[in-house]
């Protein structure tokens, strides 16, 4: 049976190395609540160290809160977002090569969380050929430190398409109005839904 926890010890369960999701719009939805436990861990604890932030819709407001709280020096490792303008101390990190970095389209992301969540390898689609995410190009990396290859052009029945390879969730950070004691999180008072259940989807089908 789940039991209720504090924010405090929900972050707790956040690992070193850890792929992290992280539900919301820009400003709205942000589990603000919880993204400022995390980052006050870290700043007592210095863990966890080298996470993976895996942020559709750049969840912040430009006034230090949302994933602001986890722009720290050793904190992150990479970042995969559709952009980071409501971010900026994230984009600066960007900018100045202190983590890695890729810009993939917002619709990928999202659709990526469905198939991720379905157990697929990744999303085929034509979104983003010959633009700086095919991989000929730049392939959606967005600084030097940044080497992985996380899309692939492929060829289906003779047409040209990307690959983008699914990315397994080990902690969604999403926000709620109600929880049960079976883990049920309802968003009756929420401004948006989201990606929220698809994260938590993705989370829960990959071992997260």
């Amino acid at each position: 049976m789940v039991t209720q926890q504090s924010r405090r010890e929900a972050v707790a369960c956040v690992e070193s190395g850890d792929t992290v999701g992280i539900g919301g719009f820009v400003a709205t939805g942000i589990p603000e609540a919880v993204l400022a436990a995390l980052g006050d861990r870290y700043e007592r604890t210095r863990a966890p160290q080298d996470l993976t932030l895996y942020q559709p819709a750049a969840e912040g407001d430009r006034q230090g809160h949302g994933v602001s709280h986890l722009v720290q020096e050793g904190m992150l490792e990479r970042t995969i977002a559709s952009h980071w303008g409501f971010t900026p101390d994230l984009m600066a990190a960007v900018v100045n090569n202190e983590i890695e970095a890729y810009n993939l389209p917002f619709g990928v992301l999202d659709h990526l969380l469905r198939d991720t969540a379905a157990g697929k390898p990744g999303t085929i689609t034509h979104v983003g050929l010959d633009t700086f995410v095919d991989p000929r190009r730049d392939g959606g990396k967005a600084n030097a430190v940044t080497s992985e290859d996380l899309v692939e052009r492929v060829t289906l029945n003779g047409t040209e398409y990307l690959f983008y390879h699914a990315v397994p969730i080990d902690v969604a950070v999403i926000r709620g109005t109600t929880a049960d004691e079976h883990g049920n999180v309802t968003m009756e008072r929420e401004a948006l839904a989201s990606n929220m259940l698809a994260l938590a989807q993705a989370a829960h089908n990959t071992g997260g």
